[in-house]
């Protein structure tokens, strides 16, 4: 057993002594460590992109009013452009047929614009008017019935744009 002390106080002692003789730069007497050991590069530095927060200016929703009975489906939305701008629009669908519909945006229009947002905006808080329903049901869907009804895809065309520009001039009226 005493054996065994020894060994292993010799050899803490020597490795003790080679440690200590060690600087911090690398160096033991003579010899250079650092010099022995291979480079190593390590990569470079890539800068962190900065993410500009957006406004909170402009949140998406979508309301959309089937009532029973009636054969049209009137959905106003307003969507963000990437700039965080509102778009709003105002879409009246036929129910049998929901590809048949006319869709005003107000970005379409830049110098109606205003009066556009400000119907939709108006109809999305205080209800539609009975002019409006008026124009849907009495105006718009009628045209988009005839739409759905149409034999040739031109006369289609037609009558939806037809129903489009309706819907806008009631929408952009002062």
């Amino acid at each position: 057993m005493a054996k065994k002390f020894i060994l292993a106080l010799a050899a803490a002692v020597s490795f003790a002594a080679q440690a200590g003789a060690f600087d911090f730069d690398g160096k033991a007497g003579d010899v250079n460590f650092k010099d022995s050991l291979p480079a190593v590069e390590l990569p470079a530095v890539r800068p962190v992109p900065v993410l500009e927060p957006k406004a909170a200016g402009c949140r998406p929703f979508l309301i959309s009013l089937e009532v029973g009975g009636a054969s049209e489906v009137v959905v106003m939305e307003r969507a963000c452009t990437p700039e965080n701008e509102a778009v709003w629009a105002l879409t009246v669908e036929n129910v049998r047929n929901r590809e048949i519909a006319a869709k005003v945006v107000s970005e379409k229009y830049p110098g109606q614009r205003a009066l556009i947002e400000k119907r939709i905006k108006a109809m999305v808080l205080d209800g539609m008017t009975a002019a409006d329903a008026d124009i849907v049901v009495g105006k718009v869907g009628p045209l988009l019935k005839q739409a759905a009804a149409a034999k040739t895809p031109e006369e289609r065309k037609a009558l939806i744009a037809a129903a489009v520009e309706t819907l806008k001039n009631h929408l952009a009226r002062p």
